[in-house]
């Protein structure tokens, strides 16, 4: 591992910091990546960034459109030439790493290319084990469609009138032999549930044996973050599995990195399945550079709440309810006509929004928090497209 790796994973010089905070996204994966000056790369950078009025604006996949910690793309960059090298080295030391942040064991701990591979993981072993999984109606389908897939009974239960998680109705189902997921912030709502009815209810149920896999993909979006992080049930023992990604507010969808909390007896069970080896090789130098830049992280909770400010501005101004207190990076809106329809027109006018993806409410969509001048676009697509209703 080169000696510029080596300082920007174990902790970097405050004057090598400041000079990389001082870097754009997009000027540090230009510069940095092609070996260009500054000067160079500026130039290169405003000419990339400048707004395309006819570029596809993609409102879509809750990608993080500012793009990633500069030290992070200075990571991957020192580390590129060993690409040819298994990850089982990197893997243990950012195991440890996150284990020593999250008070756990690094048996406990479980690493893997994004979220998805671990919310099939939860799906398989809910199936090999006989449960029931249990979660609720409009969430994130990487564990129930899975889970359905393998066969297993799943049970969705209504959410609440505010598009939140009913809690109360979810215990009122709670019995042995069943697996509750929780997606917090739900997506696609954006809703959170209270943290003091969410530790109430992990408490009783996990007490009860009963396990809960809770999905915090946007947890740290949020604005009360970081109360509703329910780490301390995975150090207690509970059979509580804690899902994290980097994809989300790391801006990493394109270099996947995820990882869960969970008992040790359940994570080995899991690394026995044989599909979530090989993890992204420059993925784990990224994630572990995001983590130490402090400073980052908060920048992109503060631009993240601008545009999720800006989408909750648009869709008053159109007139459209959406699920109120949006927390991720997306707001749910009530289009006021078929949500597939309203993608496809969307569409037409260079914007991609989510279609018909969640049936249960055929007139919702979610729209994904971008750059400015995406936002700009889509306001002024739906605007024309919502005044014929």
């Amino acid at each position: 591992m080169s000696d510029i790796n080596t300082e920007i994973l174990n902790g970097i010089s405050r004057r090598s910091w400041l000079k990389m905070a001082g870097i754009g996204a997009g000027a540090a994966g230009i510069g940095l990546l092609s070996g260009c000056s500054q000067a160079t790369a500026d130039t290169e950078t405003a000419a990339v960034v400048a707004p395309d009025p006819d570029a596809l604006a993609i409102m879509s996949s809750n990608e993080n459109p500012f793009g990633p910690s500069p030290m992070a793309i200075e990571a991957m960059r020192a580390e590129v030439g060993n690409i040819y090298r298994y990850s089982g080295p990197l893997l243990q030391e950012f195991g440890e790493m996150i284990a020593e942040r999250e008070g756990v064991s690094p048996d406990q701990v479980l690493i893997t290319n994004g979220s998805t591979p671990l919310l099939a993981a939860y799906s398989q072993w809910a199936t090999m084990n006989d449960k029931t999984v249990l979660t609720s109606a409009v969430t994130y389908e990487g564990v129930p469609r899975v889970a359905e897939a393998y066969g297993t009974n799943v049970i969705y239960t209504p959410l609440d009138a505010d598009l939140g998680y009913d809690m109360a109705a979810i215990e009122a189902q709670v019995a042995p032999g069943m697996a509750v997921y929780l997606c917090n912030p739900n997506n696609p709502t954006g809703r959170t549930i209270d943290p003091v009815v969410l530790d109430a209810f992990v408490d009783s149920v996990s007490a009860q044996g009963i396990p809960v896999f809770i999905d915090e993909a946007y947890l740290d979006m949020s604005e009360d973050y970081p109360a509703g992080v329910m780490t301390k049930y995975v150090q207690m023992g509970r059979p509580v599995i804690v899902a994290r990604t980097f994809s989300k507010i790391y801006a990493m969808a394109g270099q996947r990195i995820g990882y869960a909390l969970m008992p040790a007896d359940m994570a080995m069970e899991w690394r026995g399945y044989g599909h979530l080896s090989s993890v992204n090789h420059l993925g784990l130098v990224a994630a572990k550079a995001s983590l130490l830049d402090t400073a980052y992280f908060e920048d992109m909770r503060a631009k993240t709440k601008a545009g999720r400010d800006r989408l909750i501005a648009m869709a008053a101004d159109l007139g459209r309810p959406i699920a109120p207190s949006p927390q991720g990076s997306f707001i749910y809106m009530d289009t006021g006509m078929s949500n597939a329809a309203f993608a496809s027109q969307m569409l037409e006018r260079g914007v991609r929004v989510v279609g018909n993806r969640w049936t249960d409410l055929p007139q919702w969509t979610r729209i994904c928090v971008g750059l400015d001048h995406e936002i700009d676009k889509c306001h002024a697509a739906a605007a024309d497209i919502l005044t014929a209703i």
